[in-house]
């Protein structure tokens, strides 16, 4: 006999072990249904209520992000609420994180971004092992399938990943971001440059320098950003001109690095 399905009122609550009186419970989620107001002093209120009852608020709050909530600044007040609560929140969005196991539809891939941009406010260092686990989930999802719109919907969970990465100062996704990022010879997505940038690797100069080729004749602030990145990676990574990993660069390409190295007060690099 199979066994029965467990009370859908409180997943996350029942399998982290919190313990929520029935009106206590009652009163969290009227706050979390005046997050949805339109009145900005009652979201105001509900979110300082609700950071008041900690792990529980959390809990409920990630579950009903679950149920999407189809207001568009839904994800910013739960986010606000999550940030009041604090540290707890940080636990349950992980552990709901464990629960999307596969991604096959573009929605599965939205909730995951949705807890990526959740996370990220928090700046918590114990973040970046799940976070490089869910790489491994988007990847197998976008192998798996000839959907763009789903493979369009990894990618832009995967550079959320990445910046938020970036941001911990950690590089174990590095070599999936310069796969993304490829030899610089086709435009990439919105974000992506940005991640490059905050990491800071030199094995990304030359894309770059590639990148920005394309994208001077498409975008000037585009291209005025790739510039900008190129200079602060070649400053933290203490690259010159000279610097052997450009010595088999076609002459286009070198004419492009001469272009956007900055130049020495003497006039040479």
């Amino acid at each position: 006999m199979p066994e029965p399905e467990p009370d859908r009122a409180g997943p996350f609550k029942e399998r982290n072990g919190a313990t929520v009186l029935a009106p206590e419970l009652e009163e969290i989620r009227r706050h979390i249904k005046d997050l949805l107001s339109d009145d900005y002093d009652v979201r105001a209120a509900s979110i300082a209520e609700l950071g008041k009852y900690g792990q529980a608020a959390a809990e409920a709050l990630v579950e009903a992000l679950v149920k999407k909530p189809d207001r568009p600044h839904a994800l910013a007040n739960f986010g606000d609420a999550l940030a009041e609560i604090g540290k707890p929140s940080v636990n349950v969005i992980l552990h709901a994180l464990t629960h999307i196991t596969e991604i096959r539809r573009p929605q599965d891939a939205n909730l995951m971004e949705s807890f990526v941009d959740l996370l990220a406010p928090f700046r918590d260092r114990r973040v970046a092992g799940p976070l490089l686990e869910q790489l491994g989930k988007l990847n197998r999802a976008m192998a798996s399938t000839d959907d763009r719109q789903l493979q369009h919907c990894c990618e832009s969970v995967k550079v959320r990943i990445h910046r938020l990465l970036a941001d911990l100062g950690e590089k174990g996704g590095l070599d999936d971001l310069l796969a993304m990022l490829g030899d610089g010879r086709k435009r990439v997505r919105n974000g992506l440059v940005d991640a490059v940038h905050r990491v800071g690797d030199r094995r990304a100069l030359v894309p770059l320098l590639r990148l920005y080729d394309i994208e001077e004749h498409v975008s000037c602030s585009g291209a005025q950003f790739i510039k900008e990145a190129v200079r602060e990676i070649a400053r933290r990574e203490h690259v010159i001109p000279e610097d052997k990993m450009f010595k088999d660069l076609p002459e286009a390409d070198r004419a492009i690095l001469e272009r956007i190295f900055p130049k020495a007060k003497n006039g040479k690099h």
